[in-house]
């Protein structure tokens, strides 16, 4: 049905146009060059879009390429008709397109292939349905490990186990940590600390705390640690660290000591002060997996002698199961099977020495039971056990 903004085309003549308003059995149509033409109803009919689109011909040269009459019409002066005047307005004022039937071997555009064509390629097209990981809160995420690291001063050509070492603490968690670094002194027969530095590290960064020289190395003995990590939003809560840290003097002239490292470019010497799993799910207890027996000692351990007893301090080893114990605990069980073992070597004395296979790891384990030592059985000597015997991770502890 023809209405006012219907798209026509004239039954008699080329053309087309768009219906402007309508007064009886006449309408007023609007053709391209602006002008309106009155023509009755029954002259005119409604355009269909495909019809229109199957009219539609292929870009032409942008030069007008007016027909003979229009052009006929140009050069003699006489006023071109209604027919002419759209001809040559259809080049001029669009150059490229016309639905005037001008050129010669144009053919319409079936725009239903093209319809086919990219519905087609839609369909073949994969898509990948995975569904993107959730991100976690900030209080989600329980990343926690801060590292004690000593690197060799920049620009120096001396080997790591010479040259004089840059102590850093680096953070590398989601956590912001407080931190103190201080030097153990004993004092008119007590035990005191001095701070040898403190403050605020942010999440994922690094301090250098101080730098030693090569003759003070020989002279550090313990340091006291004591870290406080916290989250400015909801977080889950670490432990409050405050512990001593032996540095034994033997770990900083050994080539061995340095290894590479993903903070420093150099090869540096590396103690983890403080770490933790990444909880899976927050609402749960994280419960440990069975822990695994170190493969770094492929030397068989010695079996105990005469004079020598030799004690697996491995948790599987001492334990049925570790399922649902912390970390923490695991420790606990260790230290009693250490303190049970020494004690029966000592009443019995009939060992002169006894070898304690702790294993490598983090070296907490190696930390308590030097600490152990020292405080409760002050008299005993102790040194790494023999590395052709047992490989690394094992103390020897002299019972005469």
């Amino acid at each position: 049905m023809i209405k006012a903004g219907s798209r026509v085309k004239f039954v008699s003549d080329t053309g087309v146009g768009i219906v402007r308003s309508i007064q009886g059995n006449m309408a007023y149509v609007e053709v391209e060059d602006g002008f309106e033409i009155p023509a009755l109803i029954s002259d005119i009919v409604e355009v269909e879009i495909e019809a229109e689109n199957a009219a539609i011909v292929k870009i032409g040269p942008s030069d007008p390429k007016p027909s003979s009459s229009s052009a006929h019409a140009a050069h003699t002066g006489e006023t071109p008709n209604r027919k002419q005047r759209a001809t040559v307005r259809g080049l001029n004022n669009y150059g490229r397109v016309s639905l005037a039937d001008d050129y010669e071997d144009d053919e319409p555009i079936d725009l239903s292939k093209f319809r086919k064509s990219f519905t087609a390629s839609v369909a073949e097209t994969e898509v990948d349905a995975t569904p993107a990981a959730p991100e976690k809160a900030p209080w989600e995420v329980t990343d926690y490990l801060v590292k004690l690291i000593f690197v060799p001063v920049a620009d120096t050509d001396k080997p790591a186990e010479n040259a004089d070492l840059e102590a850093w603490l680096v953070n590398d968690s989601s956590y912001t940590l407080f931190y103190n670094i201080a030097r153990r002194e004993q004092r008119g027969g007590g035990v005191f600390v001095r701070t040898i530095a403190s403050g605020t590290l942010a999440a994922d960064s690094k301090q250098q705390i101080k730098l030693y020289r090569r003759a003070e190395l020989a002279e550090i003995s313990t340091l006291h640690i004591s870290l406080l990590p916290y989250k400015s939003t909801a977080f889950v809560p670490q432990a409050v660290e405050a512990f001593d840290l032996e540095l034994h003097p033997l770990k900083f002239v050994r080539a061995a000591s340095f290894v590479e490292n993903d903070y420093f470019e150099a090869a540096a010497l590396e103690f983890v002060l403080a770490s933790s799993n990444e909880a899976t799910d927050t609402a749960a207890p994280v419960i440990p997996a069975r822990v695994p027996k170190p493969k770094e000692n492929t030397v068989p351990h010695k079996p105990s002698t005469k004079d020598e007893e030799m004690v697996d301090l491995h948790a599987e080893a001492i334990l049925d199961s570790t399922d649902g114990m912390a970390p923490g605990e695991i420790l606990k069980a260790q230290l009693a099977r250490f303190t049970v073992a020494l004690d029966g070597a000592v009443k019995a004395g009939r060992q002169k020495r006894i070898v304690f296979i702790h294993g490598v790891g983090k070296g907490k384990l190696r930390y308590e039971i030097e600490k152990e030592l020292k405080r409760n059985y002050p008299k005993l000597r102790y040194q790494d056990a023999s590395f052709a015997e047992y490989g690394y991770g094992a103390i020897m502890v002299f019972l005469k």
